[in-house]
């Protein structure tokens, strides 16, 4: 009778084992450590890495080249509340994605507009403000061009930024234009093709704004000033899969948006066009004064 229990038992032992390893292997797979949160790898650093590029008034360089602005503000006051260090690294609009998920930083604040192309490569923040795009082209021609429909007409020179949401807009929208795609990073790029390479040139409202400032000679003026186009978001961006470090970086937009501090620093820098309703705002060509709602 032994002798049975025996054998029943040396036949059991090889299934009891397999079921035992599996189970461990299937225990194992669920307790694997996940990669970090930036949050935790930047709080353990005391380091916070940026990624930018230029864009008025969130984002410029002083007589030194070191980079201050809306954004900078923002994001020095955060590090400042953890203690932490901020890092800087200037980037462009076309390659700040994959530099983002490779790792070369913590967070982009390239003043980006969101859209659906390039969530699929960067997670977003909410909207800090919103933007829409308006143009320039030569004075004396600038009369002709008082619709967008104007501007898509056969013989027109269009000039925009590769990879801008202007330049998607035109690429669904106009038939009949010659659209130049450039990409050259300064986003004032389109608007120093008029006259001559172009004869208008698109841009978002705050850096056409800025270049008819800085440009007084260059015999230029705005067009569609009052029928701003792709009014759209702008946000900071970080790594996809991160929900801790998302969160983290909303919660401190908002932080600095209900104690009033972002409003003060757009204040400080005195451009218009930093709207935080996105259905309404007001425009200010220097010529009409208005309210467009959407």
């Amino acid at each position: 009778m032994r002798k049975k229990y025996m054998f029943a038992w040396l036949f059991l032992l090889p299934l009891i084992f397999f079921v035992s390893m599996t189970g461990c292997a299937k225990e194992g797979s669920q307790t694997t450590p996940q990669e970090k949160s930036v949050l935790d790898k930047v709080q353990s650093a005391g380091i916070l890495r940026v990624g930018y590029f230029i864009f008025e008034p969130t984002i410029m360089h002083d007589k030194n080249g070191k980079p201050y602005g809306v954004f900078v503000d923002m994001v020095e006051q955060i590090a400042k509340d953890l203690r932490w260090k901020v890092e800087y690294k200037q980037i462009d609009l076309k390659n700040f994605a994959a530099a983002l998920q490779s790792g070369d930083f913590d967070l982009s604040i390239g003043a980006t507009f969101a859209s659906p192309n390039r969530a699929s490569g960067v997670a977003f923040t909410h909207p800090i403000f919103y933007l829409g795009y308006t143009g320039i082209a030569a004075s004396d021609k600038a009369a002709r061009f008082r619709t967008w429909a104007d501007l898509d007409q056969s013989g027109v020179r269009v000039a925009v930024k590769q990879g801008s949401a202007i330049g998607d807009y035109v690429r669904r929208n106009f038939t009949k234009a010659t659209i130049i795609a450039l990409e050259e990073p300064a986003l004032s790029a389109p608007l120093a093709a008029v006259p001559g390479q172009a004869d208008v040139g698109l841009m978002n409202q705050v850096t056409v704004h800025s270049y008819l400032r800085d440009n007084p000679k260059a015999n230029v003026k705005e067009i569609l000033a009052d029928q701003p186009v792709e009014f759209t978001g702008v946000s900071w961006a970080v790594r996809q899969g991160d929900p801790k470090w998302l969160e983290f970086v909303n919660t401190a937009i908002n932080y600095l948006e209900d104690t009033g501090r972002t409003q003060e620093w757009e204040k400080k820098y005195k451009i218009p066009y930093l709207y935080h309703e996105q259905r309404q705002f007001q425009f200010d060509s220097g010529e009409r004064k208005g309210t467009i709602t959407r």
